[in-house]
């Protein structure tokens, strides 16, 4: 692939929707996401949307047409091939991917499709052998972030010496894991964002995973949800800050939760894709969860000499 091809980084931001101005609502709070309340014009909220030269914000739908709330499996599949996942499945499937979806996800998945294109792609999550060993006792079981990389041979950044230097936690500072035993060297949010552009800058797609914002919405916990908030934004904030010429910040989530706090579930709300780069105009085709991917292929094909597309519909 053309070393000036378009350069991609995926956040994904577990839980989040886009609900109605109301007290239920923490994102309702200008004070809330600061930076992207100024960046986006406005909280983020149902039907708000803007389309311009480096900035997109489209709400999309993750339902995808399959009855009942959508769920974490079905949709982090669902935004990482760009299959209809509950379609397949013919149900949303909550927390980790059975043997049904990891057969999307080994056939579909983004980082297979992007390495046949003659382009690069890494995982910038941090993992640790716990992890590795709690799956091997079946303590735990694969997120579907894990099976794109696994079934792709992506390398996972392990830890230790400059490996994990160049890493960063899925709670983004380390501090959730580390007061549950876990032993994650601190970052600041800043320290992190500056961290996820550099490796952005790297590769030709860069996912990192960010899970607190459906832990906080599960949690019924106001404070611990508005601390998340300001995290994420403070992240975003240095990511952005520190965007190299050519790299595109995309932003999205597998269905809603924090935004309503009139109860513990997920929603049926339509998620942010937020955009933010020279390729962000080129996203405003995208509807639902699925067209992701897709988009972020087609884009990289322009670099690449590989024709026809790699993409089926499913």
């Amino acid at each position: 692939m053309d070393d000036s091809a378009a350069r991609f980084i995926f956040l994904f931001l577990d839980g989040v929707g886009l609900g109605e101005a109301q007290a239920t609502n923490p994102l309702a709070a200008i004070a809330a996401m600061p930076f992207l309340t100024q960046l986006l014009g406005g909280p983020l909220l149902a039907r708000r949307a803007t389309c311009q030269a480096g900035l997109l914000l489209q709400p999309i739908d993750a339902i995808l047409g399959v009855p009942g709330l959508p769920q974490s499996a079905t949709g982090q599949t669902s935004l990482f091939t760009g299959c209809n996942a509950p379609a397949f499945m013919g149900r949303h499937l909550s927390a980790f991917a059975n043997g049904s979806l990891r057969t999307l996800i080994e056939a579909h998945g983004m980082f297979k499709q992007v390495l046949s294109l003659g382009g690069s792609v890494t995982h910038a999550n941090l993992y640790s052998p716990a992890y590795f060993e709690a799956i091997a006792q079946r303590r735990r079981r694969y997120s579907v972030g894990t099976l794109l990389a696994l079934t792709a041979g992506v390398p996972f950044r392990m830890g230790g010496g400059g490996d994990r230097q160049a890493a960063i936690s899925w709670d983004i500072t380390g501090e959730y894991v580390n007061q549950r035993g876990g032993n994650v060297p601190p970052l600041t949010p800043a320290a992190a964002g500056q961290r996820l552009a550099t490796i952005g800058s790297q590769h030709h797609l860069t996912l990192f995973e960010c899970y607190l914002p459906d832990y906080a919405g599960h949690s019924q916990d106001k404070v611990q949800i508005v601390q998340v908030l300001r995290l994420v934004d403070a992240f975003v904030e240095s990511v952005v800050a520190h965007l190299q010429t050519g790299v595109n910040l995309v932003i999205s989530s597998d269905h809603g939760n924090i935004e309503d706090l009139s109860h513990p579930h997920h929603t049926s709300n339509l998620v942010p894709l937020i955009v933010i780069g020279p390729q962000a105009i080129a996203f405003q085709s995208v509807q639902d969860i699925t067209g992701i991917t897709p988009k972020i292929v087609e884009l990289l094909q322009v670099g690449s000499n590989t024709a026809p597309s790699l993409y089926h519909v499913l």
